[in-house]
């Protein structure tokens, strides 16, 4: 628990960090260069495809258990967690998509603030069931292999940080420098922890952080959901038409600050380091 612990003071303080950096910005409701309601469909599919993709996995996880003797209990506990979580949130992702408010209907910067929402929920799942490979291979004693996804994985994470950075500036809520500033405080913050583990307190260091963090993902995607969820209300209820225009562009930042915080601290858990 001492990893959730430091997850949950690291990201106060990058919190109070990034809104106070960022907050001199507002929205900026331009042009976009997408038809929003497109794009959300054509995310339905990918969610199913994904979804698809970590059902199969928590069988053939399970599947590689009973058949095989030996395998380590913990790697193989985190995997199903990771595969489960992941699977979960393929599904609700593809609900939430396919309930986006139509612009004509409501203010305009509501549709993009559900949009991102659903973007960053679908960005952290994808990295909760790709690093869900590092501790699957390392359960069937694949260790070799393994050392290949210390390089594919964080760098197909920055990779993907280029995509979450370009849709959140071209819906006009966060711009790329705000991206990255979330993202170089949360690793500062990330490292950090990790070295007051390495060298104050290394009883801290837990097998199980991975599988407590994917369930601090669980809980971060369950905020962004509902967050999002709200927004085709805003037509009905003039609290929450206020909420999402007073403080719309906040939620934003703090969701993408705890995207950021949660794979950076994820990354250091199923490598082994906190």
């Amino acid at each position: 628990m001492w990893t959730v612990l430091g997850f949950l003071v690291a990201t106060a303080i990058g919190l109070v960090t990034v809104l106070a950096a960022c907050q001199r910005r507002s929205a900026h409701l331009g042009a976009h260069p997408w038809i929003v309601h497109e794009t959300a469909k054509a995310h339905v599919g990918i969610m199913a495809g994904l979804a698809g993709f970590a059902f199969t996995g928590v069988v053939l996880v399970v599947t590689l258990a009973r058949a095989r003797s030996g395998i380590a209990e913990s790697s193989l506990d985190t995997v199903i967690v990771m595969f489960l979580v992941a699977y979960l949130w393929w599904v609700g992702n593809a609900f939430l998509f396919s309930y986006m408010p139509h612009g004509d209907l409501s203010d305009e910067l509501v549709p993009r603030i559900h949009l991102s929402l659903a973007f960053t929920i679908e960005y952290r799942t994808v990295f909760l069931s790709w690093f869900a490979l590092l501790p699957l291979l390392e359960a069937n004693e694949l260790g070799r292999i393994s050392h290949i996804l210390y390089f594919l994985l964080p760098a197909s994470l920055l990779f993907g940080s280029v995509l979450i950075s370009m849709a959140a500036d071209g819906l006009g809520l966060l711009r790329l420098s705000e991206t990255y500033l979330s993202a170089a405080v949360a690793t500062v913050l990330a490292l950090s922890y990790a070295g007051i583990v390495a060298f104050g307190i290394p009883g801290a260091r837990s097998p199980q952080s991975p599988l407590y963090l994917a369930l601090v993902i669980f809980c971060i995607n369950g905020l962004g959901f509902s967050l999002a969820a709200l927004t085709p209300l805003v037509q009905r209820y003039a609290g929450i038409k206020r909420f999402y225009r007073q403080h719309g562009r906040r939620v934003v930042i703090a969701d993408m600050q705890l995207t950021m915080a949660s794979l950076a601290f994820l990354w250091l858990g199923v490598v082994g380091v906190i």
